[in-house]
Formats: structure tokens, sequence, C-alpha cells
């Protein structure tokens, strides 16, 4: 990303628009604090997700969380407690584990 400033942005307008048109991005930045960016509009068409695909991943990641805790619940039955599972899980862990 590179760093400009408003006055670079008035003197090269044209060419920093093709430049970011092309994938550049661009950081705007007045007394060394960053105002603004500038990417492409395929950039930020991206950054603009629409609000109901964004709910739909969210509640897929809570889908593979809940099954992973499926699968860890066997794994680690209720009845153990925090030290035990860290100590089962620190054992399987173990070289030569298989062979015992």
């Amino acid at each position: 990303m590179r760093t400009i400033t408003p006055l670079d942005l008035r003197r090269s307008l044209g060419q920093i628009l093709d430049q970011a048109s092309a994938g550049q991005r661009f950081l705007i930045e007045r007394d060394h604090r960053p105002l603004a960016v500038l990417v492409s509009v395929e950039d930020a068409q991206r950054l603009d997700e629409d609000r109901q695909e964004r709910i739909r991943r969210s509640l897929e990641a809570i889908a593979r969380i809940s099954e992973r805790a499926k699968v860890d619940r066997l794994k680690y039955p209720s009845e153990l407690s925090a030290v035990d599972a860290v100590r089962l899980d620190r054992d399987r862990d173990e070289p030569g584990a298989e062979d015992a």
C-alpha cells in the first residue's frame, strides 16, 4: 500500500486513479495521520460485502465450531476434569504412546 498526501492526490489525480483501478492501494495521510484508503472498485465491493452474506458466513462458522465441540465432547467425556483432560491429551502426544 502506497502512502500519499492530499496534495499528492490533487497533483496526480488521474495517474493515481489509473493505478488504483489497476489494483494499487493508496493510504491518504495528513500530518502522518491516516485519513482514507483509495482502492479499486473490485476491492471496495469485497469490503462492502452484502450483510446477508456476512451473516451466512458467521452462522456457518458457528456451526463448524459447534460440530468441533461435539467431537471434543466424545473425545473427552464430561466426567473428566480439565486437569485430567489435559493429562489425557498430553499422554496421547507422547512418542510411543501408540505402542503402549
